[in-house]
């Protein structure tokens, strides 16, 4: 097998895992967000739905243009919608996206998903070039590195997504306690409340 097989083929396995990472990520935020199933099984069915129906369009990009072509608008595309649903990020309310009927979550969570969904280009334009660079007896193993790399994709892209959100969330809320300290542990009261726990009085000298 080539180097230049080799090298397409790290070069994907890095946008895979950053493609599902994002969504993985999304997915376990937009969770602790609006404390909704609801809305994460709502993301899991557009997620395959979209993966479903956009092969045929993804399929028919890659049949149209050079392969390099095809990878190259795959990360333009995963760029551009990244950054805007970025800037939602950063420009929204944090209140709006703990509803889960707010129309900037909705947009937020769509933009995220085809940006995901666009780096699956890459990994068709990637199997086609098995064929292009890898000679028919070397192609089984070739075929099998690519899905090993698929594998390793979503195997690191989840727990790294999963330790990113939580303890991004618990250093938020560590800087958050150390800014305002009385409004941290009003916070926490209200949490134990919801919990069915009620908050311990301070005030009372039997405590």
């Amino acid at each position: 097998m080539t180097k230049l097989f080799y090298a397409v083929l790290a070069n994907s396995l890095a946008a895979s895992v950053t493609n599902t990472f994002v969504w993985f990520a999304v997915t376990f935020w937009v969770y602790l967000e609006t404390r909704s199933v609801t809305v994460t099984s709502v993301m899991a069915g557009i997620y395959l739905v979209t993966v479903a129906l956009s092969g045929f369009l993804l399929g028919s990009l890659v049949d149209r243009y050079k392969k390099k072509t095809a990878m190259m608008l795959s990360s333009l595309g995963s760029l551009v919608l990244y950054a805007l649903t970025c800037l939602i990020f950063v420009s929204t309310p944090s209140v709006e996206f703990t509803n889960p009927a707010s129309v900037t979550l909705w947009v937020f969570i769509v933009l995220a998903l085809f940006g995901a969904i666009a780096g699956n280009l890459r990994g068709i334009a990637l199997s086609t070039l098995v064929t292009l660079l890898i000679p028919e007896a070397e192609r089984d193993k070739a075929n099998g590195l690519v899905g090993s790399a698929n594998g390793v994709a979503f195997l690191v892209a989840s727990i790294l997504s999963g330790m990113a959100v939580g303890f991004g969330r618990i250093l938020g809320t560590r800087l958050g306690y150390r800014a305002n300290p009385a409004g941290h542990h009003s916070s926490m009261d209200s949490a134990l409340w919801d919990q069915g726990s009620p908050p311990c009085s301070c005030s009372n000298p039997q405590h």
